[in-house]
């Protein structure tokens, strides 16, 4: 093969591999690989979403808090089979019956999360699983994250008597 060849070739191979969608992030996924229980680690999430432009704030062996709009912990499982993401808000000294009712109406009116009330902490924390046991596309994880901060924004409107601070 000539040099002419070569060069046309060496500079084709990134115009193809950038058609085709298969570019991997450094250090990440590309958005439409598969990401299961076999590769996952928290430094994989981690790399996901950097990659989608969020600030990693503060990182685990297990976990790291990133911040969107709201600062959200990302823990994965010990077994790999799944990872959380959750908010830890703190509530105001609102009555016991008002705040259990602010929680039976997120857990009612509000899809894809699970709220939870520490009575010793005084916080609401809202947590959603996201399952990778049997493999989901890197595309789809990122999806979730931004479905979950919708899910976010309207608790905040479900909170008529601003329980949550």
């Amino acid at each position: 093969m000539n040099i002419t060849m070569r060069r046309w070739f060496t500079g084709l191979i990134p115009v193809v591999l950038l058609l085709s969608g298969s570019v991997q992030a450094q250090n990440g996924a590309g958005p439409n690989d598969v990401i299961s229980k076999s590769n996952v680690t928290i430094d994989l999430l981690k790399s996901i979403f950097e990659n989608s432009y969020l600030e990693i704030k503060e990182t685990g062996n297990d976990f790291f808090e990133m911040k969107d709009v709201y600062s959200i912990y990302v823990d994965l499982d010990n077994d790999s089979r799944y990872f959380t993401l959750s908010v830890n808000w703190p509530i105001n000294d609102a009555s016991q019956a008002d705040k259990l009712n602010l929680l039976n109406k997120i857990g009612k009116d509000v899809l894809l999360v699970t709220p939870y009330y520490s009575e010793t902490g005084s916080s609401l924390i809202v947590k959603t699983t996201v399952w990778i046991e049997g493999g989901t596309l890197v595309k789809n994880i990122v999806m979730t994250e931004k479905l979950f901060v919708k899910a976010l924004n309207l608790i905040l409107e479900k909170d008529t008597q601003k329980i949550i601070q």
